[in-house]
């Protein structure tokens, strides 16, 4: 069940921002699980609405077709477009008795989220900030991805590997990117990198600059910059772009500056059944190339949390809000556990994408910086 047209997903499963779902014909032998989902319908990201839609009612389908006990009630809340509409829609969430959430895939409505929020577990499918939920001692958000600064980690692991001598960290306004630039500049420091940052809107100093290689922070504002400095930054041997920005820039003219640019993102294992399956329940016909990649990422990772949601329902001692967090802080993979002390993720590889003269990206590798 899984795909959407670019990123113009209209309609699809439009049947407005709040409602129910109950899936699952099995009788189960204890009360359902509440989960509500924030979604998001509107604003800058509201293709993703569908997906995060499509998803989860995937994984509650899969849930009642393999025999599961437990039966899984969904219902949708839109996150809004404005700090208003994202403090409604949680009101709405704790209103409703949710047993457990599925989190945003933007910080600004996740902050929200977990500090308006009743003690009820909520597992995050993208990345967010990393010092949400760190006012608690023991940990109410469970992160599938990785966050800023694990990324931030990552991708100084990375770029170390190709021993650099002078690095141009160029950043964007947004609180996440400033925090990346301070990770990312001091990991390279400590392993002798020379390392100059810069503000995305420095491009007169910029174009003075001749570092090996460039290091993009940066979310809507890499447009404009790579506009305005396209013959520059064709110029530098090395150019790292991070998930914010890896976008499918086929349709801009500077497209070619960023062949051989290098993108690393948090990697999802997505099946052959799922991505079948997310086509149909989206309408398309297949999900193939950059936004399909992107499509399918977020796709997995929602189903993801709905299934790890119900196996910890299943356990005992779940029928509290304590009992299932303590359910999901021991959840075990591949004989490993998936979450630290704090809620993030253990288990992280990342992959690697190269982009070619159309503007658009490719897998190449897989990389672990463990």
């Amino acid at each position: 069940m899984r795909k959407a047209k670019a990123i113009g997903i209209t309609a699809i499963l439009a049947l407005g921002s709040f409602y129910l779902v109950s899936t699952g014909t099995a009788k189960p032998l204890a009360p359902a699980l509440k989960v509500a989902v924030l979604v998001s319908d509107s604003g800058a990201i509201s293709f993703a609405g569908p997906i995060q839609r499509a998803a989860a009612r995937l994984a509650v389908s899969d849930l009642s077709d393999s025999g599961s006990s437990v039966r899984v009630n969904l219902s949708f809340f839109d996150t809004g477009d404005t700090n208003e509409e994202r403090s409604r829609a949680v009101a709405r969430i704790v209103s409703s008795d949710s047993d457990l959430v599925i989190a945003p895939i933007e910080s600004e409505s996740a902050s929200i989220l977990i500090s308006q929020s009743a003690k009820f577990p909520i597992i995050a499918p993208m990345t967010l900030e990393d010092d949400l939920g760190s006012d608690s001692s023991k940990p109410w958000l469970f992160r599938l991805s990785a966050s800023p600064s694990q990324e931030s980690f990552a991708l100084g692991e990375f770029i170390s590997q190709s021993k650099p001598k002078n690095v141009l960290i160029v950043t964007g306004p947004a609180p996440v990117n400033k925090a990346q630039q301070k990770s990312l500049a001091f990991g390279l420091a400590m392993q002798g990198v020379r390392v100059s940052t810069m503000n995305i809107k420095d491009t007169k100093a910029i174009g003075r600059m001749k570092p090996d290689s460039l290091v993009l922070l940066s979310m809507e504002e890499s447009i404009p910059f790579l506009n305005a400095m396209a013959d520059w930054v064709e110029q530098i041997p090395q150019v790292f772009l991070v998930p914010s920005n890896s976008g499918d820039y086929s349709i801009y003219p500077w497209a070619r500056s960023l062949v051989g640019a290098t993108s690393i993102s948090p990697r999802t294992t997505v099946t052959p059944s799922f991505k079948t399956d997310l086509s149909k329940a989206l309408g398309y016909s297949a999900l193939s190339g950059a936004r399909g990649s992107l499509v399918l990422n977020l796709g997995q990772r929602v189903y993801e949390a709905i299934r790890l949601a119900a196996t910890a329902y299943a356990q005992p001692k779940s029928d509290t809000a304590e009992g299932l967090r303590a359910n999901l802080a021991g959840t075990i993979k591949d004989g490993k556990p998936l979450f630290d002390r704090n809620g993030f993720s253990k288990q992280i590889e990342y992959s690697v994408y190269r982009y070619g003269a159309s503007g658009t990206f490719s897998l190449k590798s897989s990389f672990s910086p463990n």
